[in-house]
């Protein structure tokens, strides 16, 4: 971008990023009853519900911080004039080295795709109004959803990453992936309308 979009590209982050960590947060706060309720009828996989609500109260913060950390990645690449795609974020993985894919992080990444894909059928208007704005404060970039960096893909992957360091079985994984659709989407087409008018 332009010296002179900098500050605006600064103001748009600063209206897009904050809101969608706070939503995250209190989702991420619901989380232990949730569990808990799984635990009382998961049968073999108690231990591992209950586990995972002592992981999430001991990293909460950290958890927090790696959903920020991948959305101001996004970002950032924004403002450079190279938007990431959700492939490269997950080929690249959080620290941009290449990593190696277990068939657990193959279904965590299914998981946040699909979830990806139910933000987009919810809020496909708006993202289309977003993907052009966006595009023209980051130097007049043709975006898409998926080079967006708070669209419904890097959304998916900033909650693979906010988890990606736990110690969590695989069905638990997937559990909060779910979770996440429940309490988090429904929030995010009003968040996604704020901006807009934000932006406007």
């Amino acid at each position: 971008a332009s010296t002179g979009g900098r500050p605006r590209a600064r103001k748009a982050r600063d209206a897009a990023i904050p809101p969608l960590v706070d939503a995250f947060a209190v989702a991420l706060g619901r989380f232990d009853d949730a569990l808990f309720d799984r635990a009382e009828r998961a049968g073999p996989s108690q231990m591992a519900f209950l586990d995972a609500m002592r992981e999430l109260r001991r990293r909460r913060e950290d958890i927090i911080v790696r959903f920020r950390a991948h959305l101001q990645r996004a970002w950032k690449s924004l403002q450079e004039g190279q938007p990431l795609s959700m492939e490269t974020a997950f080929a690249q993985g959080a620290d941009d080295t290449l990593t190696l894919v277990t068939d657990q992080e193959l279904e965590s990444r299914l998981a946040v795709r699909n979830l990806a894909s139910v933000i987009q059928r919810d809020c496909k208007p708006v993202l289309q109004r977003l993907d052009r704005r966006l595009g023209w404060i980051a130097g007049n970039l043709v975006l898409d959803n998926d080079h967006n960096p708070v669209g419904p893909e890097h959304i998916g992957v900033a909650i693979h990453e906010a988890f990606a360091t736990c110690e969590l079985s695989l069905e638990v994984r997937l559990v909060l992936i779910k979770l996440c659709e429940r309490d988090l989407v429904p929030g995010i087409s009003r968040l996604y309308e704020a901006l807009d008018q934000r932006l406007v």
